[in-house]
């Protein structure tokens, strides 16, 4: 066999090995599938400014809602009304019931990390 052929072969089979050893850690299935890297939410929506936001709160708790302002970047402020959910359903159930009091609500997933004064609750 000559050179250039056994280092044809030997490039084929050191590529056969190494993507062979690559393959599971590429198509690995998440390690906790009922935990999503972005949880779900409930949000008013999105602010320019920290007065907007905290006039879109004052009006939602005025109406029985318990909402969270974050701050994600200057001129991106958000009003949640619950967060942290693994599944869109629950989100989906709380918005309907802010709707229903005349509030914008809409489904998203987090971006920015839970806010921490949600805790465990969730914004039920």
């Amino acid at each position: 066999m000559s050179a250039h052929k056994l280092l044809v072969v030997a490039s084929a089979a050191a590529g056969l090995v190494l993507g062979a050893a690559a393959s599971p850690a590429v198509a690995k299935p998440p390690a906790h599938p009922k935990s999503p890297a972005r949880p779900y939410e409930a949000i008013a929506g999105h602010y320019p400014t920290l007065a907007q936001a905290q006039a879109v709160a004052a009006k939602a708790k005025a109406k029985g809602v318990r909402t969270v302002i974050q701050k994600n970047r200057p001129g991106h402020i958000e009003v949640e009304y619950g967060n942290g959910w693994s599944t869109p359903g629950p989100a989906e159930a709380l918005c309907k019931k802010v709707r229903a009091k005349g509030l914008p609500c809409e489904v998203g997933q987090e971006y920015h990390g839970v806010p921490k004064e949600w805790g465990s609750s969730k914004g039920r």
